[in-house]
């Protein structure tokens, strides 16, 4: 004779099994991925990604230049309270996309924003009187900045290696890095590719821990606005400098 428990649970699995999908939503269940792996990181030559995740492998120019402060919002205040802490007075912006979020906060510092050459064209148009910078991570010279910030821009690097590597050569006192928590996205990617055809790749929080610290000190990592799903770290260069690729 089953248990009140086991008659409970039987209950439960017929609903899932029979429940219809309402208005085309996509089902939860199953779509995060095992408790013992939540926290499992790969090798290095995979950013640190899991063994077997399928990276996209081509990227694809993403236009924000129409967006205003409807993602990442959060980030460029976060960026915002640690300007203000530690009396940071330049920003380099790498990934601007439409710059509204940089001058929304940071208006008053000297900022520098880069973008691929169609953002930056418009940007001149738009903001004549800022500086704007077409992104080239292979450059041997970048920019000085006391505080540099890469909002959501990792993910859709085929090289993010470049990415850091250029961040270490700014040298600025601090860092802030966002990119989306693969593990809150709960679209059915934890094994890859992302939904999103935009993302090369997406780190979990495990992840983009052992990542980053490769390359900066990390200070803080947290879940800076979680219906984004947006993870954000706060890092700053290392004494020691980690030997480039």
């Amino acid at each position: 004779m089953r248990t009140s428990v086991d008659r409970i649970l039987g209950k439960i699995g017929s609903y899932f099994t029979r429940r219809p999908i309402v208005g085309g939503s996509t089902p939860i269940l199953g779509s995060f991925p095992p408790y013992n792996e939540l926290c499992r990181i790969g090798s290095r030559n995979n950013y640190f990604i899991h063994d077997g995740y399928a990276h996209r492998l081509v990227p694809q120019y993403f236009n924000d230049t129409t967006n205003s402060d409807g993602w990442q919002d959060e980030v460029y205040r976060f960026a915002r309270e640690i300007a203000d802490g530690y009396d940071l007075r330049s920003v380099l912006d790498i990934g601007c996309g439409s710059g509204f979020k940089l001058l929304k906060y940071l208006h008053d510092r000297t900022t520098i924003g880069i973008d691929v050459a169609e953002t930056c064209a418009l940007l001149q148009k738009r903001y004549p009187g800022r500086q704007w910078a077409i992104s080239d991570f292979a450059a041997q010279k970048a920019p000085q900045a006391d505080l540099v910030i890469a909002s959501d821009v990792i993910e859709h690097l085929a090289d993010p290696d470049a990415l850091l590597q250029y961040i270490v050569r700014v040298d600025p006192q601090y860092v802030v890095v966002s990119t989306p928590d693969r593990n809150l996205l709960r679209s059915r990617t934890h094994n890859g590719p992302p939904f999103n055809p935009m993302h090369l790749r997406e780190w979990s929080m495990a992840e983009l821990h052992a990542y980053v610290s490769e390359f900066l000190e990390i200070i803080e990592h947290f879940t800076s606005y979680a219906p984004q799903a947006t993870q954000c770290v706060l890092a700053k260069p290392r004494s020691v400098r980690v030997l480039e690729r």
